[in-house]
């Protein structure tokens, strides 16, 4: 029987036209707000070093929550009168500290076990401070300062470098509740938003602030969907609400899927997938994300030719945003396809490291976006499974072939002569792996005696 679940999304929504008045004071809170942030940063040391401590000498067996470790700061931040912010920006302040502090005490505690056990670099730092506010106007006039040379490239390369300095210093305002923030109609019934941002006894207290946003916004998250939490950006003089939305969907429940979809990262493609049956039998299989391979070739082409004419190359952007969109577009591939055919989503838990340090592949991306827009369809979550020899085993007979080809695309089995696009194979493996059992199978020769059983149609009749 479905369920009823609560999923997130979140929109983002440009603060139409302020006034001069507005953003200056704005930008004020903004500069008081970092200038909090450094402060408590500065007063919180020393308690993360302990709790860093208590993690490694067990005496604090779990890892601390945001919430948690917002109640254990509070005693050592401001009130809000001392920062002159809104009682929302202040707990939020708190909150936002909160999550880097546990996230850096994590990364800090796994690091000095990694160390214990062999050498490894990378030792994570304490959290920045925001290194004070300055406007775009600022760094835009000391990149023109060093236009002297003559050289456009130095000059787009530091003024770059500078307009991005001026993004990150300016730390977003975070409303944690949905009660801190007002999404209304203002009376020309455009949507608007009320935003506190100073205490009591500074005016104004709170400004109001009309939202330049489209229809498909306002049908798909304000007329559907429920505010939860906000944070406020500003980048190059432009302001940006990102108000996270909660949405009531019907959510299948475990057991009731009628297939497994599996999914494994490509070679030459992104993505390949298969949809096996219950039963482990296979209905389909297909790749997405070709455009990947090309976009790359085109890439370095234009590496090369940058290289010879002596330019500096700058397509790191460039690659980044295109790659993020084919990773959406195959997202969302991948789950009409599970939605369709009411699938379990499989894929392989694979820890890649290099010195110690996790790779962020473009395979670890695509896991997060599922791992979001999956319940958002009211699917079940992502299934993990083992990786081993998934890519070498047979999805025909089980028996063990190669990939020797020169671009590694094709498989090659020499048991049954089967002959098969390679990444495809394994993801018929990886989607059958979720009705392995391994209590059932290891008196049987174990996960390769389990994948033999394919080859003579008797899967699933283990004892």
């Amino acid at each position: 029987m479905p369920r009823t679940v609560i999923v997130q999304k979140t929109a983002i929504f440009k603060l139409h036209n302020p006034s001069a008045r507005k953003q200056e004071i704005l930008d004020l809170v903004f500069a008081r707000y970092g200038e909090a942030y450094n402060l408590m940063l500065h007063r919180c040391r020393a308690l993360a070093d302990r709790w860093v401590r208590e993690r490694l000498d067990g005496t604090r067996p779990r890892p601390l929550s945001p919430f948690t470790a917002t109640k254990e700061i509070r005693h050592l931040l401001p009130q809000s009168g001392e920062l002159k912010l809104a009682g929302a920006l202040r707990d939020g302040l708190h909150f936002d500290l909160a999550g880097n502090l546990t996230s850096y005490c994590e990364l800090r505690r796994e690091w000095e076990q990694r160390r214990e056990r062999e050498s490894t670099d990378n030792e994570p730092q304490y959290p920045s401070p925001v290194y004070g506010y300055r406007p775009d106007a600022y760094y835009a006039s000391l990149a023109e300062a060093v236009a002297w040379s003559g050289d456009p490239f130095d000059f787009v390369e530091w003024q770059s470098r500078l307009l991005r300095e001026a993004r990150e210093d300016v730390r977003p305002l975070l409303y944690m509740r949905a009660s801190d923030f007002n999404l209304d109609r203002l009376d020309n019934d455009r949507w608007g938003v009320t935003l506190p941002l100073q205490p009591r006894g500074y005016e104004p207290a709170k400004l109001r602030f009309p939202l330049a946003l489209g229809e498909w916004h306002e049908r798909e998250y304000l007329d559907k969907g429920t505010a939860h939490a906000a944070r406020l950006c500003r980048r190059e003089a432009e302001y940006y609400l990102h108000v996270s939305f909660e949405f009531e969907r019907q959510a299948m429940a475990r057991g009731e899927e009628e297939s497994y979809l599996g999914v494994d990262r490509g070679v030459l493609k992104q993505a390949a997938y298969a949809l096996v049956d219950l039963e482990g039998q296979v209905l389909r299989t297909g790749s997405l994300g070709r455009e990947l391979h090309s976009l790359q070739i085109a890439l370095g082409r234009y590496r090369q030719a940058a290289q010879k004419a002596g330019r500096k190359v700058r397509a790191q952007a460039w690659q980044r945003r295109h790659q993020e969109e084919l990773l959406h577009q195959i997202a969302n591939e991948l789950v009409k396809l599970a939605a369709a055919e009411k699938a379990l989503v499989v894929i392989e838990a694979l820890d890649l490291q290099t010195g110690g340090a996790f790779v962020r592949s473009q395979y670890a991306k695509l896991k997060r976006i599922l791992d979001y827009k999956l319940p958002q369809a009211g699917l079940l979550p992502l299934r993990e499974v083992f990786a081993a020899y998934s890519s070498v085993i047979c999805s025909r007979c089980g028996e063990e072939g190669s990939r020797q080809d020169p671009d590694r695309h094709h498989f090659h089995c020499g048991h049954c002569s089967a002959i098969m696009d390679g990444d495809e194979n394994a993801a018929v493996n990886i989607a059958r792996r979720a009705v392995y059992q391994r209590a059932k199978w290891e008196r049987r020769g174990g996960y390769r005696a389990f994948h033999r059983s394919f080859g003579s149609a008797e899967i699933g009749r283990a004892t």
